[in-house]
């Protein structure tokens, strides 16, 4: 009997890290990563901050909002005095929901973590849902990894991790993309939109609201990627027939097996 090896698929994120590519520019090209496979004996050695525009820090203390975080301190500091009888909640990071007792340690986090656009070299900027961002990444990073441990859009599920599932799929300019198969340094000047950015707080979109009426869900963890995906193909046809649906879909995996009712959604449009 011939002996079978095991083998264990992991994501391009954890292959990246593990082969210890580190890269510069703003893609990565297939022969860095055959030359990691070849064990090449080249290396890369070029390292890149990630960067991009801005955020919005919120006063714990009177529900405020400034763009950055000097002025949050002046506000803070100014309106808000030791020994303020107004009960404090947490100061929030806005990159990545962290909380903090006192400015100071808010800032300490900052300093550490996230970068001013104008101070980082390889700067590489992107909008989330209509708004810039500013984090530092890795450079193994993939886009889902940001989007969820980062910038805490948890709409975007993480499920094979290696494109074969679709439950990852935002709109990158656009085009329905497997996020988790694109680095965040791949991202530079791109528009990124997931699901979180197609309802106006609890208002759903008429595609979600169609999604919810006819049924077209059961667990609901691959249904924000069947939605992206619908959204682009609507942007082209906005009425489109069940086969084109199928063939717009066919990257994406319901495990409910609730095809049937996913595609009759989508088909006919909204």
């Amino acid at each position: 009997m011939s002996e079978i090896e095991e083998t264990k698929q992991i994501s391009r994120r954890q292959f990246l890290k593990n082969a210890g590519i580190v890269v510069g520019g703003t893609a990565v090209g297939s022969s860095f990563i055959l030359a990691a496979c070849k064990g090449d004996a080249s290396e890369v050695t070029k390292t890149v901050t990630v960067t991009s525009a801005t955020a919005t820090f919120k006063c714990p203390y009177d529900g405020q909002e400034f763009d950055t975080f000097a002025a949050l301190q002046a506000h803070v500091e100014e309106k808000h005095q030791e020994g303020d009888a107004v009960t404090i909640t947490k100061f929030v990071s806005p990159y990545d929901g962290k909380e903090f007792d006192t400015l100071e340690a808010l800032k300490a986090h900052l300093d550490a973590n996230f970068v001013s656009a104008e101070s980082a070299p390889g700067i590489v900027s992107f909008v989330v849902n209509g708004k810039p961002v500013t984090l530092k990444v890795e450079d193994y990073w993939t886009l889902d990894f940001i989007l969820r441990d980062r910038l805490a859009l948890y709409g975007t599920k993480n499920g094979c991790g290696v494109g074969q599932c679709g439950a990852c799929t935002v709109l990158i300019d656009g085009v329905p993309t497997f996020s988790c198969l694109t680095l965040g340094i791949e991202c530079g000047g791109k528009t990124i939109e997931t699901i979180e950015g197609l309802s106006n707080g609890t208002n759903l979109s008429p595609l979600q609201q169609k999604f919810v009426d006819k049924e077209a869900f059961q667990c609901g963890f691959c249904t924000p990627g069947f939605i992206m995906a619908a959204k682009a193909l609507l942007a082209e046809n906005p009425n489109p027939t069940v086969d084109e649906v199928r063939e717009a879909v066919s990257g994406h995996i319901c495990t409910c097996h609730n095809f049937k009712n996913t595609i009759t959604t989508i088909a006919g449009g909204v």
